[in-house]
């Protein structure tokens, strides 16, 4: 069995011109997870901005309510915690080490 695990919402934000406000990374992580059944989403990178942290808060509050919490990740590195502390406190709980 494969598994999918998609990005968009992590690596449109690496790409020149690319930017998603808190409404439509919601929207799209909706998308991915319940019309499309993607496995797990990676919604963003630790720490980049306060923008970010509220994305993730909206997508995770959204995301418990439905049950698909576990399939939300994010990206965070070796820091000291720092990354967990801010994936945290937005109410994430799955973390991709980098």
């Amino acid at each position: 069995m494969i598994e999918i695990l998609d990005t968009t919402l992590r690596d449109g934000e690496q790409t020149a011109g690319v930017s998603f406000n808190a409404d439509e990374k919601l929207a799209i992580a909706r998308l991915l997870l319940e019309e499309l059944k993607v496995n797990r989403i990676e919604v963003g990178s630790a720490r980049v901005s306060k923008g970010e942290q509220q994305a993730l808060a909206k997508i995770c509050d959204w995301a418990s309510t439905c049950g698909h919490l576990n399939q939300v990740e994010v990206l965070g590195f070796v820091d000291d915690g720092v990354s967990i502390e801010w994936i945290s406190s937005a109410g994430g709980k799955v973390l991709n080490l980098l």
